[in-house]
């Protein structure tokens, strides 16, 4: 098993620091809005990574924090007149929801910032007693990029004299401070804003301190990956990465970054009027064609997204789930043998820096020869395709949508039958009226050489 590793710049194997076990921390969001299409694709990447090496037998541990205390919350509480805390749960139970919505599984620790303020101050006082940090009275302790100058961007495979000179307006800019690239590891209070005590006065953490804590607190030492987007590799995953290993703990063996995203040819912002939030594309078209449409694009390449995507996902969906139905009215072997070559071809491509689109474009090939098996009534056949359709599907969170689902599904067969019967009695006045009724229920059925399906449309 091979992934792209960021710190390293090339393809390396996957050798987890505890045989059998992996750990993985996954950078989440700060919560002061709904969540947005580029914080969906960022979660979905690890949820399949972890679903996958789950699959593959492995005891995954994932963490993915929440940031509840941070510039952009303390603003936007103002503006709405609320406490952090209220504005941070809020939208944190708005995210966590919406994951959910997409299939997004929970993970296995969602520490809060707030609660590791202790674990942060231990990691700050390291720091300084190691010469890495200094403090500046009234603004509080900084990072010194010049003490930890020579392994300073190596995540971005950059010098800190190239980073100094392209940094502009991403650095923090204090007079005070002995570089232009250092930057808060605690900062000083200011009237209104919340606080707690340190020994070097009340503040609160600066946002790459808040990582470093959580994840090592919780994983330890070296843990296996660290994740979040490519727009976090500087200067939030260098700085957390420069943070731990100058205060002599080895951080992330291997990171693993995401690539933003499109809206129909531009990059997704609210200056171009193309800012879409999740909740809305959810309300819109059916979670699964967005986790779909995410999947056929690999992690690492910038994703097209848009309206005409999520259509071609949408179809996609309808094949796989016109297979679903098809099997639900045919009995077939509980124990048939998975298809071998295919699930192969499903790990070959996984195994390669996680190939998602490849992955899925090998169930779709199964879901084909599927289709034909039963067209030829070779029910062996498709008892094994099933099988393993449904074994991979279930290994990328990609399940089709039961046959008969909903309260009303036992009214539905009713209905069904009795079309059917109407038809075998020539009955076909009475059979069209029933095909009329359920239509008006929002029910499609299909009248296959196995018996008639239905499904909602």
């Amino acid at each position: 098993m091979q992934y792209f590793d960021t710190l390293t710049n090339q393809m390396v194997e996957f050798v987890p620091r505890e045989p059998g076990k992996v750990s993985i921390y996954a950078c989440g969001p700060t919560v002061y809005d709904v969540p947005h299409l580029g914080h969906a694709r960022t979660a979905l990447t690890y949820d399949v990574i972890t679903r996958y090496l789950e699959w593959r037998g492995l005891d995954v541990t994932l963490v993915s924090n929440i940031t509840d205390i941070d510039d952009k919350i303390i603003a936007r509480a103002a503006e709405q007149g609320t406490s952090e805390p209220e504005l941070a749960a809020e939208y944190t139970e708005i995210y966590v929801d919406q994951m959910r919505r997409l299939g997004i599984g929970d993970p296995d620790h969602r520490p809060h910032a707030t609660e590791y303020v202790d674990e942060m101050q231990s990691v700050i006082t390291e720091l300084i007693d190691k010469g890495h940090a200094y403090v500046i009275d009234g603004a509080g302790v900084y990072f010194d990029v010049a003490s930890f100058e020579q392994d300073y961007g190596k995540l971005v495979h950059r010098s800190a004299d190239d980073l100094r000179e392209g940094a502009g307006a991403r650095v923090d800019v204090d007079e005070r401070k002995r570089d232009p690239l250092d930057f808060a590891l605690w900062k000083a209070a200011k009237p209104g804003e919340p606080t707690w005590d340190s020994p070097w006065g009340p503040g609160r953490p600066g946002w790459h301190i808040e990582c470093v804590a959580m994840a090592l607190d919780i994983l330890g030492d070296g843990f296996d990956l660290h994740g979040g987007g490519t727009d976090l590799a500087f200067p939030h995953h260098e700085n957390e990465r420069s943070e731990s290993e100058a205060a002599g703990h080895p951080f992330a063996r291997g990171w693993i970054h995401s690539a933003m995203l499109n809206i129909d040819g531009e990059k997704m912002s609210k200056s171009l009027n193309n800012f879409r939030t999740l909740g809305d594309v959810l309300d819109a078209w059916d979670p699964r064609a967005l986790r779909l449409a995410m999947l056929q694009t690999h992690y690492r390449k910038v994703m097209e997204l848009g309206d005409e995507a999520m259509q071609a996902a949408t179809a996609a969906l309808d094949r796989l789930d016109a297979f679903q139905r098809r099997l639900s009215v045919i009995e077939l072997a509980d124990d048939a043998p998975l298809v071998d070559a295919e699930v192969q071809a499903f790990v070959e491509a996984m195994d390669h820096d996680f190939g998602a689109p490849q992955a899925v474009a090998t169930i779709f090939e199964l879901v084909r020869a599927g289709h034909t098996a039963l067209d030829e009534n070779d029910l062996e056949a498709a008892a094994s395709i099933a099988r393993t359709v449904d074994e991979l599907t279930g290994a990328l969170g990609l399940a089709a949508t039961a046959a008969h689902d909903g309260d009303d599904a036992d009214e539905i067969d009713d209905l069904v039958a009795r079309r059917q019967a109407a038809r075998e009695a020539k009955d076909f006045a009475e059979a069209d009226r029933l095909r009329d009724e359920l239509h008006a229920r929002g029910i499609e059925v299909e009248d296959t050489a196995a018996g008639p399906v239905w499904h909602r449309v």
